[in-house]
């Protein structure tokens, strides 16, 4: 098993997605079909997947090769009508050392899944199993929740959803959203202090 490396964990573990959004130019946020089913807050790079509505295939050929402490983003075209992620795929991710999973499409088993503490966003939860055979691709450009994702961007999961910031924004986003964090202290300071929201922002 090998290791993201390059990849400070402690440096992302507590950034919001929503604020990762807001130093980006507001952009980056998967839409709001994609929501967290188990687990709890998530960073890590992307390994990406792109496969057939229903197929499981590539995405158990993604886990033979992601690496250890990145997050699966799995372009599954949106299809709810058969999940293409369950119980066991959970287990195999979690002996790579994947530490969460973001699907473009539906998942099954999800009490199983939720009890191990994966993190995993998706579109929608379906007992229907999957099929295997579609010839898909992996380490790609795709799209997930309305998002271009490339391999190696940093992707972030919270109770707010999903954000994905592209690599080479990664130091520059971090840095930013130091910035919105202290000034956010700063509003609620003079918000408590009896100052409007309106004139803080300037907006009267």
């Amino acid at each position: 098993m090998t290791s993201t490396g390059g990849f400070d964990s402690d440096a992302w573990d507590s950034v919001a997605a929503a604020n990762l959004s807001d130093v980006i130019g507001r952009v980056g946020a998967m839409d709001g079909g994609i929501r967290r089913l188990s687990g709890r807050r998530m960073a890590g790079p992307a390994h990406t997947v792109v496969t057939g509505t229903g197929d499981s295939s590539t995405i158990h050929r993604a886990l033979v090769r992601a690496q250890s402490g990145s997050v699966l983003v799995v372009d599954a075209q949106g299809g709810i009508a058969r999940a293409v992620w369950g119980a066991v795929m959970t287990a195999a991710a979690m002996e790579r050392g994947i530490v969460g999973v973001v699907i473009d499409g539906a998942v099954r088993d999800i009490d199983e899944v939720a009890a191990t503490g994966l993190s995993v966003y998706a579109r929608a939860t379906c007992p229907a199993g999957p099929h295997k055979g579609f010839q898909g691709s992996h380490g790609v450009p795709i799209q997930c929740g309305g998002v271009v994702v490339n391999p190696g961007d940093i992707v972030v999961g919270d109770a707010d959803g999903v954000t994905v910031v592209p690599a080479l924004q990664a130091e520059a986003a971090l840095a930013a959203v130091e910035r919105v964090v202290s000034a956010e202290r700063e509003w609620m300071d003079r918000i408590r202090a009896g100052e409007s929201t309106a004139d803080i922002l300037g907006l009267e």
